[in-house]
């Protein structure tokens, strides 16, 4: 297959670029993609996208909260491991914290992250 140079891109395909993209940048300010890139970021590893869905795995309550040691146990991973991820998750605003005696019990400070969770679950089942 003979590749084409770039300049050989038609101005009617650059134009439907742009009317294409137009839309996003009018609707979303460049520091509002800049906060959504971060927070797509925090939550790229595996093990905390673990820990929020957990989280949001409430009994119908708005406000389920787990320990650091049920939180571990849950996940089979080691104490070590789950609380630099949670003081990660926590550092970028995506959790909450509380103590209780001597425990430390987390939250969901961002609700909202569950439906990207459950569009990625979404989507993986496709790929």
């Amino acid at each position: 297959m003979e590749r084409r140079p770039h300049s050989s891109i038609s101005p009617s395909t650059i134009f439907q670029f742009n009317a294409i993209m137009k839309p996003l940048h009018s609707r979303v300010e460049a520091d509002q993609l800049d906060r959504a890139a971060a927070m797509l970021k925090v939550l790229s590893h595996p093990k905390r996208l673990a820990i929020v869905d957990l989280l949001g795995k409430s009994k119908g309550n708005k406000e389920h909260q787990m320990s650091v040691t049920e939180i571990y146990q849950a996940l089979d991973i080691p104490q070590a491991i789950a609380s630099q991820h949670l003081i990660t998750l926590k550092d970028r605003g995506v959790l909450k914290s509380s103590k209780v005696g001597t425990k430390i019990y987390y939250s969901l400070a961002v609700p909202q992250l569950l439906k990207i969770i459950d569009t990625l679950e979404d989507y993986s089942i496709h790929i």
